[in-house]
């Protein structure tokens, strides 16, 4: 997903975690440019999917509509995936869930030049429409580009760019014409499963974002809702046939191969796998020799039991008090939640003897509910748990003694 704007976002957003599931690029909209003339026979619609890019709000690539016309002099891209940065409380708005997505339109080549400043590929798939189709797909786009209509109400699984495009074309058709193609999608994929490939570069964002994700993340996915995603839209729309007898796609090209310049590798010897392992290592060992009176772990602690707090009360917000679907429930609470930071505060004896008791029982339920498969388990929290159980034994045990 591009624009010039998502470089100052990266910037200044930090919280890359909810970047990754929410951010997307802002577009000006130009004046009306014959937008109210009728298409010619020459006109053609097409599907635009933007490769994957570096940058963290791009990982997901883009999906966008192409009307063009050449003898109305018509080359406009219809772009669900923007939004206005200077909406009040925008930062706020963002953070719960109920910031306004937007129906944008830019001149094509505006949009394909900033592809190619970011060494994204482009490929389009002009979509096999009637006249009639056409001008009633063109015009639906017209109508929902103004401004009482262009904006939404965003969801990354199940109202995005990539399913509010799918959405507008495939209902030129009545449900029962349309029959997708079982070739181009893996058997029983969930969401979450179907955006790992695209965080493997980025293991750490890989491992907050599959933290914040709630339980909605691992329903599975079918021939329609896997289309969130910009590349399996483009795969679904070329198998999609019509009546059994047309295919939805007649023709796909590439418009922008920059395959052999976007390749980028991410450090692999500090993924969380690695750095948690050795730290949890390097930390029991260290506990054992405090017990014997030959070392300090306090400061450790307080970071540790700090950290943990803070990542609770991110996933309570966004399980709890925040709109977003895709958070909650979120049984990562039962090991990463505020009630840590009682460990190193001046609580009294009987509230921490009670919170090492309860933290013991919620661990047990949690390993529990993982056995069961009722929530992904992202392996990389093994060692903060398994750090969180020793040095949480340390503090109640010796502590509380």
């Amino acid at each position: 997903m591009h624009t010039r704007f998502c470089t100052f976002v990266n910037k200044k957003i930090k919280v890359k975690l909810l970047l990754l599931l929410f951010i997307v690029p802002f577009v000006n909209i130009p004046a009306k440019n014959n937008l109210s003339n009728q298409l010619s026979q020459e006109a053609t619609i097409s599907l635009l999917t933007c490769a994957p890019g570096e940058e963290l709000y791009s990982v997901f690539g883009h999906t966008a509509i192409r009307v063009s016309d050449p003898e109305n002099e018509i080359d406009l891209v219809f772009n669900y995936g923007t939004f206005d940065f200077n909406t009040p409380f925008f930062y706020l708005k963002f953070g719960h869930g109920n910031l306004d997505y937007l129906l944008s339109v830019s001149p094509f080549k505006r949009f394909m030049r900033e592809y190619f400043m970011t060494n994204r590929s482009v490929w389009e798939q002009e979509l096999s429409l009637s006249e009639s189709q056409k001008e009633s797909l063109f015009r639906d786009l017209i109508v929902n580009a103004q401004p009482q209509n262009r904006a939404y109400q965003y969801d990354f699984f199940y109202d995005n760019c990539a399913t509010r495009v799918a959405d507008i074309v495939l209902e030129q058709y009545s449900s029962d014409r349309v029959n997708f193609s079982t070739e181009n999608i893996p058997v029983s994929l969930t969401f979450r499963e179907a955006i790992h490939p695209y965080l493997e570069k980025q293991p750490w964002t890989k491992f907050g974002i599959d933290l914040i994700l709630g339980a909605p993340a691992d329903a599975q996915t079918d021939s329609a809702s896997i289309m969130f995603l910009p590349d399996y839209l483009m795969g679904q729309f070329s198998g999609i046939r019509i009546d059994d007898t047309e295919n939805l796609v007649a023709a796909t090209n590439i418009l922008l191969d920059l395959s052999d310049y976007s390749e980028y590798k991410a450090a692999d010897w500090w993924s969380p796998t690695t750095t948690l392992w050795v730290l949890f290592i390097l930390i029991a060992l260290w506990s054992f020799t405090e017990q014997k009176g030959k070392g300090k772990l306090k400061v450790f602690d307080f970071i540790l039991f700090s950290a943990v707090s803070l990542l609770g009360i991110v996933i309570f917000y966004l399980s709890w008090i925040s709109n977003h679907q895709v958070t909650s429930p979120n049984w990562n609470l039962l090991w990463a939640n505020p009630f840590w930071i009682l460990l190193v505060t001046n609580v009294k004896y009987i509230y921490r003897k009670l919170f090492c008791f309860l933290q013991g029982v919620a661990l047990v339920i949690f390993l529990v509910v993982m056995a069961a498969g009722i929530q992904y388990f992202p392996y990389e929290s093994l060692p903060v748990i398994l750090l969180l159980i020793v040095r949480g034994f340390f503090s109640c045990h010796l502590q509380l003694k």
